[in-house]
Formats: structure tokens, sequence, C-alpha cells
């Protein structure tokens, strides 16, 4: 089992401490229960009590203790780069397709938008999002990329390889895509300020709670934890990757990756004018993606997939502070003074799904890499599904049924042979 490193991160050393919130004890009733406190959950849930109904919220650790909590902060309005529209709509249905780009499209603002309708204090920064192309062939997947926005009304530039390189500090690019509807915020920040605001709009919130069985009971569900139960109407499971053994179905239905980060020492002022000045996080369009921002406090974040084997943490420290070194010419000598981890949910085509496990019992998979801003504006659509507001034919996503991944147990070692090969590839094509 890997080591748990959330208190480990550059955010929980920097983040005010959550708000107390009790375990559920002794049996209760509710018009929805939601099991996992997440963006999604928490998006979710809060939108419900703000609408008037009855929401539980369970969750086994504490706000944003999973991915939600543990990523770089990046609030990208995108799908992954390769993701065009005839893909979408040949996964999910042309409608369904559209409804998807569209919302995607719009899953910036619906983060900065809510940030500043609560006030959430998450250090929340609505620079942009940099997406440079480290060959000419991916300059003109990311031209496609703009083009397909452009028929949505939304307005992303394309930026010449100087532009690019003024706006990242990394020289090399081709071009990149510019998105001003992204940002970067505080994402554990983010997290417990949303379960601040959940109490605030009269949801309840149990943390520390472990949600252990689902048993269909009078019409709803009893939910069982290791502290009470409750009996609710509907249930959302947003647990994503952290679903265990509680739905085998829904766990054998996703890949679970694990993804490390590290955060350098505060860095000089002079390095923050040169790189990323404006601050808007950069993700490039290598297969290993390199993915570089500022934190509130001055420090370069970067991560991704490291090859399994012993001392990972160690390894990951190595490994990325020497690709910042590579890309970024003249940084002094780096201390990874962070290095953490966390697991994603992914599925197979990179796209959200809608899971009905039964009547009444739904669960959202919605990361795939892209984990604040499309769970966010999913937990909206989610509360407005369940409210009635939104009619199931109408909901950005279909309802399917789980189908579980062939060679999933294989997963675990997958980078050990994808990072070595892909970064091969990415060494080669930059080079020509």
């Amino acid at each position: 089992m890997a080591q748990d490193t959330f208190s480990r991160s550059v955010w929980s050393a920097i983040t005010p401490p959550a708000r107390p919130a009790p375990a559920l004890e002794g049996a209760t009733r509710a018009d929805v229960a939601v099991v996992g406190a997440g963006f999604l959950g928490l998006v979710t849930a809060l939108h419900l009590a703000e609408a008037g109904v009855d929401v539980v919220l369970l969750e086994a650790e504490e706000p944003g203790f999973g991915a939600s909590g543990r990523n770089t902060g990046f609030v990208v309005p995108s799908l992954k780069a390769h993701i065009t529209p005839a893909h979408v709509k040949a996964a999910l249905g042309p409608e369904h397709g559209e409804r998807l780009f569209r919302l995607v499209g719009a899953s910036g603002a619906a983060v900065f938008d809510l940030v500043d309708r609560l006030g959430l204090a998450c250090d929340a920064e609505r620079t942009g999002w940099l997406q440079p192309a480290h060959t000419p062939a991916t300059l003109r997947v990311l031209e496609g990329n703009r083009d397909n926005w452009l028929t949505l009304g939304r307005s992303v530039d394309i930026l010449s390889p100087d532009e690019t390189t003024r706006m990242s500090g990394v020289a090399g690019y081709h071009g990149a895509l510019f998105d001003r509807t992204g940002g970067q915020i505080n994402p554990l920040a983010y997290a417990r300020e949303l379960a601040r605001a959940l109490g605030a709009a009269g949801g309840r919130l149990h943390a520390g709670t472990r949600v252990t069985a689902l048993t269909a009971k009078d019409g709803g569900w009893l939910v069982e934890t290791d502290g009470g139960s409750v009996q609710a109407g509907r249930v959302v499971l947003t647990t994503n990757a952290l679903v265990g053994d509680l739905v085998p179905a829904l766990d054998a239905s996703i890949v679970p990756v694990r993804v490390h980060q590290i955060a350098t020492q505060p860095l000089p002022a002079e390095l923050q004018q040169r790189i990323l000045p404006r601050r808007c996080p950069l993700a490039d369009t290598r297969r290993h993606t390199l993915a570089i921002r500022w934190s509130p406090d001055g420090r370069l974040l970067t991560g991704g997939l490291v090859v399994p084997g012993p001392a990972p943490l160690a390894r990951a420290a190595s490994f990325f502070t020497a690709r910042l070194r590579r890309y970024l010419p003249g940084l002094p000598a780096l201390r990874a003074e962070h290095v953490w981890s966390g697991v994603i949910a992914a599925t197979m085509d990179s796209l959200p799904r809608l899971y009905q496990l039964g009547p009444g019992l739904d669960a959202v998979v919605a990361c795939n890499g892209r984990g604040i801003a499309l769970t966010t504006a999913m937990g909206i659509e989610m509360a407005k599904l369940l409210t009635g507001r939104v009619r199931e034919a109408d909901f950005v996503l279909p309802r399917v049924a789980t189908a579980p991944i062939a060679g999933r147990r294989l997963t675990g070692v997958a980078p050990a042979f994808w990072l070595p090969w892909n970064a091969l590839r990415d060494r080669i094509e930059a080079g020509r």
C-alpha cells in the first residue's frame, strides 16, 4: 500500500485548518445522501442545500482528502488536447456530446463565479490557462481545438512562438493555446471553503464517516456507516478513485492513476517575473505533460507520473526537480520541500460518466485529470438533475451501466512501460 502523503503537500502547509465536521452517530434521514467530499460531492451537496433539499454529505476522512485537495490547483476549462467534438459525440451521442463540450467550455467560469459569489478564500487567480505545443503537429491540433471552441462562441487564442516564450518563460515551443477563462486556486482551501459554505446553506457534513454498505430500503437507500446510518430517497456516489470495495462494479469501471506532485523552496521574485510572469498555469502537449505553476508563496509546482518502485517520493523529487532545471534554464539549486501523491479516476476514453447503479443510486466519475473545473461544473448540473430543474433527457451525460475494464489489474505497472517509451517519443518529436 502506498504511503499516504496528504499532510506532506504544500496545500496542507499553507491552508488554514478545516472547520470541525462531526462524525455521524446514530440513525438519521435525508432527501439525498452524497458520499465523498471532494469537489464533486461538495459542489453537488452545496447546490442541493441552496435549493432547499435536505442533504447529508458523508466523508471517510476530511473534505478534500483525496485527489481534490492534492492536485496542482489548475482550473482547466478543456478536455485533453486530442479529444475533439467528433470523439465526444461518437462516445456519448450527438446531443450529449454537444452538451458536454459546452459544459467544459463554461467550467472555468463556473469555478471563479462560485468563488466570487460565496467569497471563498482559496487564492483564486483568474489569470488564464496556457497549453503550449511542443511540436508543429500538436500546434495544428491546438489550432483545430481553437476553431472548435470558436464555433461554440468561446474566445480562445493561438499564440505565436515568441508570445508563448514571453508568457511561459520556456523556450522552444511552437505556439500555444491560451484560454482566458482558466487560472489557478489553492485546491485544499477551495474544498474547505466549500465545506464551510455547505454548512452555511443548511447542508449536513459528516467527516470521519466511512460508508460501509448501501442497501435498497423503503423505496430509497439505507446508507450504513461505521458510526450510524442514513435513510435517503436518493444517493449519489462522488468518491471517484476512492470507492474501494463499497461498489465493486464501479471500482472495476475506472482506472486509478497515482500522480506525484512537488513544490520547490520559495524562489526569488526575479524568477517569478521571468517564468510565467502573468501567473497563468502551464500544461503542454507532451505525452508526459510538463505542467508548472507558481504557488501563492512563490514556489514552483509541478508533477506527473513516476515509474513504480521503491522510495517513490524520493524518486519523484529527483525526477521533477531535474525536469524543471532542464526546461527552465537559470534556476538555482532546487529543493523539493514538499512531495506528495494522490490517485485520480480515469476512464478509458478520458470522458466523464454518469453510472446508474440502481434506482435512485448514481455515481459520477468526472476527473480524468481535469478535476477542479469539470467536477465543479458537473456538481452544479447534478444538483439541477436531482431537484428536477433539468430533466434526465436533457442532462449533460446519459445514464449508463458500469462496464469492467479489461486488464485493469495491470494498470498499476503500466507507467513502468508507458513512461520511458513516451518520454523517448517526446524527445524525438521535439528534436525534429
